[in-house]
């Protein structure tokens, strides 16, 4: 097997969690993260994918086709737990404070270098798994 030198290549690798954690409310509303009552009443959100250019410029081919055959996605919501940040109706508003100071408790914890720059990503998810907001 051939030897690999990562620091003479510039190798920087990062780690990407996936966690849902307890705060009062989502990440960039105001929405509440606790399960609602079985008795609430549900709305229906109808959505269709759109496919935008990513931060390269391009189109992803999975999303440009989905979009063109009119995928749509129905979510059943629980009244009060989706808003129009959610709906891309609103722009997302500021970070939730309390989530952040979790995952800088978490990076700490690991060891991580800690950048004094935040910069978000929304993904495209084109099974509909996850809403845009």
């Amino acid at each position: 097997m051939m030897e690999f030198n990562y620091e003479e290549v510039g190798l920087r690798v990062g780690l990407e969690i996936h966690q849902q954690l307890d705060t009062k409310h989502k990440l960039f509303c105001n929405c509440p993260t606790k399960l609602a009552d079985p008795n609430t009443p549900i709305i229906e959100v109808v959505r269709y994918l759109r496919a935008t250019k990513s931060e390269i410029g391009e189109i992803d081919p999975a999303a440009l086709y989905e979009m063109q055959r009119g995928r749509r996605i129905i979510y059943q919501v629980p009244k009060g737990h989706a808003c129009l940040v959610e709906l891309d109706e609103e722009p997302p508003h500021e970070l939730n404070r309390e989530a952040l100071a979790i995952t800088v408790a978490i990076a700490k914890a690991l060891h991580s270098t800690i950048l004094d720059e935040i910069q978000v990503m929304r993904k495209i998810v084109i099974d509909g798994s996850n809403t845009t907001g």
